[in-house]
Parts: C-alpha cells; sequence; structure tokens
C-alpha cells in the first residue's frame, strides 16, 4: 500500500489542530528555536507553567513536588497546554479547547 504524501500531510495537520493553536504565551508563534521536544521546556516548576521557553531557560526547579509529578513535566496551563517542539521548530504550547480550558 503505497501512502499519499498530502494524506499524511493532512493527517498531521489535523493531529496538531485537535491540540488547538501553538502559541508561545505572549500571542504570538515564535519561540526559542527547536529541534525537538526535549529542546523545549515550560518556564514554571511542578505544571505551574504557562508559556514555553528554551530547555537551556528552564527554571530550576526542587527535586519533587508536593503533588508527586515531575518537576520538569512538559504539562502548562493546569493541564491546558502542552510544551513542545512545533513543525516550524520553535518552541510553543499546544492549548487544548476542552472544559475548564
Amino acid at each position: 500500500m503505497k501512502l499519499n504524501r498530502w494524506g499524511l500531510i493532512a493527517g498531521a495537520l489535523l493531529g496538531l489542530s485537535a491540540c488547538g493553536p501553538t502559541e508561545d504565551g505572549g500571542g504570538g508563534v515564535v519561540g526559542p528555536s527547536c529541534l525537538s521536544d526535549s529542546d523545549c521546556a515550560s518556564d514554571g516548576c511542578c505544571g505551574n507553567g504557562v508559556n514555553a521557553v528554551a530547555a537551556s531557560q528552564r527554571p530550576m526547579c526542587p527535586n519533587t513536588c508536593s503533588s508527586g509529578g515531575d518537576p520538569y513535566t512538559l504539562i502548562v496551563r493546569n493541564g491546558c497546554g502542552l510544551v513542545h517542539c512545533d513543525t516550524s521548530f520553535h518552541c510553543g504550547v499546544a492549548t487544548t479547547t476542552g472544559p475548564g480550558c
């Protein structure tokens, strides 16, 4: 079975659109340059972040969170966003449009 390149691109765009728009938190879509999600970080610790930053700019976090969660989680905005490296090679936040977000 031969895959259609446009079908793959459309599928990838559909998957990204399900998460809502990617933004850097400042209202734009430009953020730190990246090649993979590991190049990006949250601007807060223990899930309290709001924006995406370069991994070199992430804050110093405690070894553990009071909730027992990962101090360097990529989940931001009270669970309504996920830090990632987008298709334009910039760190951004994919926001959800679900209840409570």
